[in-house]
């Protein structure tokens, strides 16, 4: 009869490095392709170059539209009349106008499109809507 010889007490466990390593491979790979994913596909267009921006802050006015429709350049309440007034007489002062609409968040979409409208009979070409970042 044969004897077989006992084994010594063997540990059994459970190798974790190859684990840590599959972890962070993977850790590695959502990062990278989470990089790509606000990649914007846009028409090829060429932009031109510039140094710096200047801004005219002569020539630059805040126009603010309440949720009830009323319009305040900087801080004076206007009717529809009397912007559409303002509008065109700065226009003659000045061709190259610029106006930032803000409006509250709350403030009918029509209500920000009629000034719009206004602005754009007053002739004032160069516009900005006003938003704050998510």
């Amino acid at each position: 009869m044969i004897r077989l010889k006992k084994r010594k007490n063997l540990s059994v466990g459970i190798m974790i490095s190859p684990m840590i390593d599959m972890s962070f491979l993977l850790l590695v790979f959502f990062i990278v392709s989470t990089m790509n994913m606000n990649e914007v596909k846009t028409l090829p267009v060429k932009l031109p170059q510039a140094s710096q921006v200047e801004v005219d802050t002569k020539s630059l006015y805040h126009v603010t539209v309440l949720p009830d429709g009323r319009l305040f350049l900087e801080d004076k309440t206007l009717t529809k009349e009397a912007f559409l007034l303002w509008g065109r007489k700065a226009v003659i002062k000045d061709r190259n106008v610029s106006v930032v609409v803000y409006g509250d968040g709350k403030t009918n979409y029509q209500k920000i499109l009629d000034v719009l409208d206004l602005l754009k009979e007053a002739g004032i070409t160069r516009v900005g809507m006003a938003a704050e970042r998510r």
